[in-house]
């Protein structure tokens, strides 16, 4: 299989739609039959009918104060969650277009070590937020169950308002390891929401590296072009050259204004999500230090897997601005300036390179809520921040 943006955002599309959100691709290769719909539609009712019980439990729920901690963080989450995997069936039609657009915008400059660095980058980050999250769900299918056998608590993951927490009915024991099951499946559409911007990012990031690659070529190409055709000929395949680079830079930042507008709402709920539930976790960690071993890896892999979907999704926004940045040094120095200035014809190349200069110079910056900036200064906030309130609360529990 050849490497290409095509085919990573193409692979990407099948996992979401084997996760149960539909076929997000342009093509209709994955089909929508209607026992598929109905499945979707039973599963996110499943998914609303859980989350809604969940709420109950957090506002009305008559529980012990560990569960009750519980149903109001989880009912927190779930919410969020839920609304961007809505969010993301709402942007159906404009994430197709999206995909379409993307796997065509300078399709045929990509090379296959670049590509390979995408693979690898898309590939690493979300089988580790896969890894991540389903090790700390496990953790509180493992807790929950010893807890069972132990203490004779009742199973308790996914704290809903029904059944009671004193009902210990067969039926009640079944509807909690139903819920159980039904979140561990619920992951599987909420990380395709997930990562659905994250994969984007990462995609139109090494697009602004394939631009750059471009104009070290066209140099690369009219230098070599000099030596076995005349001048003019060599000049005009570079004009041509930077004036596609240009074409395809217009086209790139288009897209970077729709990505933005279809992922914008989605990015922002995930830096909210991660930030403000890492630091309930951290308050927990910090006020009941002497955790035992399966509370603890709950507690630390949770953490670990919202601070990785908030990285994931800072550090690939910072990184596309950060390439974003070079374009202009990278049409600067296209080899432009080889050319004979003294001849009419070779002065439209200047007046290319200054405007496409100007415009390569004009940041590109990702906003949350059009306020925060989605860069690497941000995560570092967010984990300063994070880490200051759980010093304070860890010495004033000493």
């Amino acid at each position: 299989m050849s490497l290409s943006t095509r085919c990573l955002l193409k692979d990407f599309c099948k996992y979401v739609y084997y996760a149960g959100a539909g076929n997000f691709w342009y093509e209709d290769i994955y089909k929508e039959t209607v026992p598929y719909k109905m499945y979707v539609v039973i599963s996110f009712f499943t998914y609303t009918v859980m989350i809604f019980l969940e709420n109950l439990a957090a506002l009305f729920g008559k529980l012990p104060e560990v569960e009750k901690n519980s149903a109001v963080m989880f009912a927190a989450i779930h919410n969020i969650v839920l609304t961007k995997m809505f969010l993301l069936l709402y942007h159906k039609r404009s994430i197709s277009k999206l995909n379409c657009e993307m796997a065509a915008v300078g399709e045929n400059l990509e090379e296959a070590s670049i590509m390979r660095r995408q693979f690898r980058k898309m590939r690493l980050g979300t089988a580790l937020y896969f890894i991540s999250v389903y090790l700390s769900l496990v953790a509180y299918g493992v807790e929950s169950a010893r807890r069972t056998i132990v203490e004779g608590a009742p199973f308790y993951t996914v704290v809903t308002y029904l059944p009671d927490y004193d009902n210990t009915t067969v039926l009640a024991s079944f509807l909690r390891i139903f819920f159980y099951i039904t979140w561990l499946y619920m992951m599987l559409p909420m990380m395709s929401a997930d990562c659905m911007p994250i994969a984007h990012l990462i995609t139109m990031t090494y697009k602004f590296v394939t631009l750059c690659r471009h104009f070290d070529q066209i140099r690369e190409k009219f230098q070599i072009n000099v030596k076995i055709m005349a001048k003019t000929e060599a000049t005009e395949i570079l004009k041509l050259g930077f004036i596609e680079g240009i074409k395809m830079h217009q086209k790139l930042m288009y897209l970077a204004d729709e990505i933005h507008r279809v992922f914008g709402i989605i990015m922002a709920l995930q830096v909210c999500e991660s930030s403000a539930v890492a630091v309930l976790l951290l308050l927990r960690l910090a006020l009941s230090p002497h955790l035992d071993l399966t509370n603890a890896f709950m507690t630390y892999t949770f953490v670990c897997s919202l601070f990785l979907l908030l990285a994931l999704n800072l550090w690939n926004a910072g990184e596309l601005t950060y390439q974003a940045s070079l374009l202009s040094n990278a049409m600067f120095y296209s080899g432009w300036y080889f050319c004979d200035f003294e001849k009419d014809w070779c002065r439209d190349i200047r007046r290319l390179v200054l405007i496409g200069c100007a415009q390569a110079q004009k940041p590109l910056i990702l906003k949350a809520f059009g306020v925060l900036d989605l860069s690497y200064e941000t995560f570092v906030s967010v984990a300063r921040m994070t880490y200051s309130v759980f010093a304070v609360f860890y010495k004033r529990g000493d």
